[in-house]
């Protein structure tokens, strides 16, 4: 991993070295910010071999002749991500959301792409691309307040992604863009209007037309899962949203009216569904059986139990 060198297999421990080295430091934000620059700029698909989506140290060496037939590098270690005392947990995350943020806004099989800033003295990169507006700032010391960049859009802008969030490894420098909007300015760049931005240095950002952001969290169940539970409609069901106050696990529950759950005041959910019977009805593609959105939106559980961008077709048409 060039990135960190032996510090990948030195300087990754949350225990033994609660702060991280510039080495470690730099490629936690390196590593983050060229996979969202890739998926931001790329084609209409995004591959990701395997581990390298939290940073495997390792190579793969399937056992041939001229290893002499080792079985020492043919393997995965998904336990590095599992573990909460190492930092490899901090490139998952990072990947889980990057993922989640495609899903829900689409880009790329967006037709709208406009690179508005590529800055060499500054290293500020910054396009459109669908909806969004991506900025990266990779100069290594070098940070900017009101950095100005043309806009298509005259309307106001919401960081809903950076790459110095606190869960991804980051030092929280960004936190005001995802609770307060960007306002709309005087066109630069060739563009008819602009923001006004903080750009910390080794950051990443991904802003959305603040309009795409209202509504809360709305959730629906397919008629495909319920079959699946034996059950002919979502009447009876509770969605167990669970949030953290003060500290503690609380646990709120909403019945389905209509066939939904709206969630106004929420921009994300973690949940799990309960039959009338008392039965969980768990999510099939997390550990731990919980559901989770990220983002403001429509979503539907779907399949033997997966959450699925907008309606199902049949009610999406109705």
């Amino acid at each position: 991993f060039w990135l960190m060198d032996a510090e990948m297999y030195t300087g990754m421990s949350l225990h033994t070295q609660p702060q991280a080295s510039m080495c470690v430091d730099r490629g936690l934000a390196l590593h983050k910010m060229i996979r969202l620059l890739v998926l931001g700029l790329g084609g209409e698909a995004y591959l990701n071999f395997m581990g390298n989506e939290f940073g495997h140290p390792e190579w793969i060496d399937f056992p041939r002749p001229e290893n002499g037939w080792s079985h020492q590098h043919c393997r995965r270690r998904w336990d590095l991500a599992e573990d909460g005392l190492l930092r490899y947990k901090f490139f998952e995350a990072f990947d889980e959301l990057m993922q989640a943020c495609e899903d829900r806004f689409k880009w790329l099989s967006s037709s709208h792409q406009y690179v508005t800033v590529k800055n060499s003295s500054d290293k500020v990169i910054a396009f459109e691309r669908g909806d969004l507006f991506f900025v990266f700032n990779f100069h290594p010391c070098q940070s900017f307040s009101d950095y100005q960049i043309g806009l298509s859009w005259n309307e106001p802008m919401r960081c809903v992604l950076d790459s110095d969030e606190g869960r991804f490894g980051g030092h929280t420098r960004l936190e005001y863009g995802h609770t307060n909007s960007f306002p709309p300015l005087h066109g630069v760049d060739n563009r008819p209007h602009s923001i006004k931005l903080y750009l910390p240095s080794r950051t990443a950002q991904v802003l959305v037309k603040d309009s795409l952001l209202q509504g809360g969290v709305r959730i629906l169940v397919s008629t495909a899962f319920l079959a699946g539970h034996g059950l002919k409609s979502s009447d009876g069901l509770t969605l167990k949203l669970q949030e953290c106050k003060d500290g503690k696990q609380e646990t709120l529950p909403f019945k389905f009216e209509g066939g939904c759950v709206e969630l106004g005041l929420n921009s994300n959910a973690t949940f799990e569904l309960e039959a009338s019977d008392g039965k969980v009805l768990p999510c099939k593609s997390s550990k731990d059986g919980l559901f989770r959105v990220y983002f403001p939106g429509t979503y539907t559980v779907s399949g033997i139990g997966f959450v699925q961008v907008g309606e199902e077709p049949s009610k999406a048409k109705a």
